[in-house]
């Protein structure tokens, strides 16, 4: 989103999240950053830094599903759900024990 990312940049970054539940998309167009940005509750930012948990089953169509948490980076949303990775790890953990 700095201007000058590749799909190559975007396949390096997946390694400093390697769980194999975790999904990384890349689009040079913006196409799920513009498709998250409703779900994620956002009005005129793309949702990139933006990080929507889905629950177990959750199923992807036309439009993505709702997410059962959303956290940010600088984004106009509440400030508690700004990108914390221990709530984030709290919130991964609750969704992971049925």
């Amino acid at each position: 989103m700095l201007g000058g990312e590749t799909e190559a940049d975007a396949r390096e970054a997946t390694s400093l999240m390697p769980d194999p539940r975790a999904s990384h998309f890349w689009t040079g167009a913006h196409t799920l950053a513009e498709a998250l940005r409703a779900p994620a509750g956002l009005q005129e930012e793309l949702a990139w830094d933006t990080f929507l948990l889905f629950p177990p089953g959750a199923r992807w169509g036309d439009a993505p599903p709702s997410p059962s948490y959303v956290m940010h980076v600088g984004k106009r949303l509440p400030p508690d759900r700004r990108l914390n990775g221990e709530k984030l790890a709290e919130q991964v953990n609750r969704l992971r024990t049925p």
